[in-house]
């Protein structure tokens, strides 16, 4: 029997609580996946339980405030996509998360951007920053007033050449699988304007982003357009600022070499990617289940 992918959204009654549910949405319809809408509480008294029900007058009326915010967000999905809502406690928001991705075997976390993003892009708030820490699935991230598109099409998979890339095509190859989707492969390249030639390091990208085609066309059955790309600026926010980006795109980065294995860690060229990236970004561990 074909199991049927599942996202965590994490999900507040806020600006960026709506942001995380509309890219659950955008990709749930992609992928048909369905949708775990969650809501973290703090725990207020100490429960041996990783979720336990509400136990104090206080959180009975937390819980059914909770209750009220989730119906809310379940209204706001779109009858093509399948939702069900969970009202968790933890001692954190990501812990929650993190565990909810466990019990409910969820295949990432889809979480918004924090308050203070200008011109749609990134703030990481402490909850992202997190789970950017610590996940061992991918964590998607929403821009600052992000919307759902009537239908993703495509995907830009930013890729470096350091060792460890093949963990992020294996991703992208298991989300893709049978999609019809436009795909490209892009490596980001600081250059010299002052030099009139083009730089080792750009030849060398060219080079390696022809690896990347080749294997992800050995490894992938999905069905749209491949292209590459080097975005190349005078720093990486310029590198990306000079790509073409579309309002109905995500984006794919893998994590840093620092990251312990099945975990993410977002690194020095990721982070600052957020700076200029306009579009919904997946960040994925250094490893993961198929």
């Amino acid at each position: 029997m074909t199991r049927t992918p599942n996202y965590v959204v994490a999900y507040e009654a806020t600006a960026h609580g709506r942001d995380a549910l509309e890219l659950g949405i955008a990709m749930a319809r992609l992928t048909a996946a369905e949708l775990r809408i969650c809501l973290v509480l703090q725990r207020v008294s100490a429960a041996p339980a990783k979720i336990h029900a509400a136990s104090s007058d206080y959180e009975i009326l937390l819980a059914d405030q909770a209750k009220a915010w989730l119906e809310q967000a379940a209204g706001w999905v779109p009858a093509d996509v399948t939702a069900s809502t969970h009202l968790l406690w933890a001692d954190s928001t990501s812990e929650g998360l993190i565990q909810a991705a466990d019990d409910l075997d969820s295949d990432r976390i889809v979480v918004g951007a924090a308050r203070g993003g200008i011109l749609n892009r990134f703030t990481i708030g402490s909850v992202a920053n997190a789970l950017l820490h610590a996940s061992p699935v991918p964590v998607a991230l929403a821009p600052h007033g992000y919307r759902a598109p009537a239908r993703l099409s495509r995907i830009t998979c930013a890729i470096g050449t350091r060792p460890g890339w093949e963990a992020l095509l294996d991703s992208l190859v298991a989300f893709t699988e049978n999609l019809d989707v436009s795909l490209r492969f892009v490596t980001l390249v600081e250059v010299d304007a002052s030099r009139e030639k083009q730089s080792p390091a750009a030849a060398g990208s060219t080079a390696h982003l022809d690896a990347v085609l080749a294997y992800y066309e050995r490894h992938s059955r999905s069905h749209g357009t491949i292209t590459t790309e080097v975005g190349t600026g005078k720093n990486v926010e310029d590198a990306v600022e000079a790509l073409d980006w579309r309002t109905d795109e995500i984006a794919f980065v893998g994590s840093s070499r620092l990251a312990a294995p099945r975990t993410i860690f977002l690194g020095i060229t990721a982070h600052r990617m957020l700076h200029a990236l306009p579009v919904p970004l997946v960040v994925v561990p250094t490893s993961l289940r198929s």
